[in-house]
């Protein structure tokens, strides 16, 4: 069971935001810095409460906050969780920005500014900058779930620009506030396996590029020297996505091994199964709980995978592209 991290968080009774936003906020900076881990558990309102010497209902309006948007998770009984949400993940991948204040706010302490006043300089540089900024291109990654194998995480963090996540059976089921944002998409990227599906709920005139994967060599090179009709166990928050696994396995010319797809929800009610089998392969996501039920827990294969070099090339390029056009028609007349 995880341990309740007691972590250095303090308010500030004379600062120009409400103590809600400054907790709120440094338990998100918490989450990004890696302080706080997905399914670490935080003090219960009381103790945090009495910690902080603020009212209750203060800290579980916080809470309350944080569940909401996706960072924070509540177990009757059991207490409050850091989520395994691709919020957090966000967040994680997004921490380079956290750093980057960091050495901008070190900067403003040598020239004699307090934290309220950095606070406020900081909000009027943006609101300025901001009204003469191309607006953002909105980006949307389709996939059908969102705790896949990472492909989400992996293309956000080569392009380095905001990515929104829309489940694909989210669109199917046509639930209307997703299909606004894919409608306002400036392009919308997508698996290959999906393309059609995709470029079906798609406006005539936006633009759909998809990306393909392929598993990480060294990962080939493992399964392959595994005798044959070996059992190996393809693990992932949810089956489905174990399925995906095995697709791109076999895919790759693996088909020598068999191999049984399992989420992590199973695998946590009939852990003995890892004894019975020859092999295991795990998600990154999922990879840390499987190796506590492993009895060899550093033979547990990560499913590391790459998305084709060709096809990152090409979303690079366009994305250069439609930015700049995105920018000439705002640009403001001479």
């Amino acid at each position: 069971m995880p341990n309740t991290i007691l972590f250095p968080l303090f308010v500030d009774t004379q600062a120009p935001i409400t103590i809600n936003a400054q907790i709120a906020e440094q338990i998100k900076l918490l989450i990004a810095t890696g302080d706080l881990q997905p399914g670490d558990t935080l003090p219960t309102v009381t103790q945090l409460a009495k910690h902080l010497k603020v009212n209750h209902n203060t800290i579980a309006a916080v809470y309350n906050y944080l569940i909401e948007s996706g960072y924070l998770v509540a177990q009757r009984g059991k207490g409050t969780f850091v989520a395994h949400t691709q919020v957090v993940q966000n967040i994680i991948i997004h921490k380079e920005f956290y750093n980057l204040l960091g050495q901008a706010f070190n900067a403003a302490v040598m020239t004699g500014l307090s934290p309220s006043e950095f606070g406020a300089a900081a909000y009027a540089q943006a609101a300025i900058l901001n009204q003469h900024a191309a607006a953002p291109l909105k980006l949307v990654f389709v996939e059908y779930l969102q705790h896949s194998t990472g492909v989400y995480e992996n293309i956000q963090s080569e392009i380095k620009l905001p990515l929104l996540f829309i489940c694909l059976e989210d669109l199917k089921i046509n639930k209307s506030k997703v299909l606004k944002e894919l409608l306002a998409a400036d392009l919308v990227i997508t698996t290959a396996r999906h393309q059609w599906e995709v470029t079906k709920l798609t406006a005539p005139e936006q633009e759909v590029i998809t990306v393909n994967l392929k598993p990480d060599l060294q990962l080939l090179a493992q399964i392959s020297s595994l005798p044959r009709n070996a059992l190996m166990l393809l693990i992932c928050q949810e089956k489905a996505t174990s399925g995906v696994m095995k697709q791109m396995l076999q895919q790759a010319g693996i088909s020598h091994i068999n191999f049984q797809s399992l989420d992590l929800e199973y695998l946590q009610k009939n852990h003995q199964i890892l004894d019975e089998v020859d092999a295991v392969c795990a998600s990154r996501l999922v990879e840390n709980y499987v190796r506590q039920y492993s009895i060899e827990p550093s033979e547990v294969m990560v499913f590391n995978f790459s998305v084709d070099e060709t096809n990152m090339s090409v979303l690079k390029a366009r994305l250069a592209a439609i930015q700049l056009a995105k920018s000439t028609i705002h640009q403001p007349n001479q």
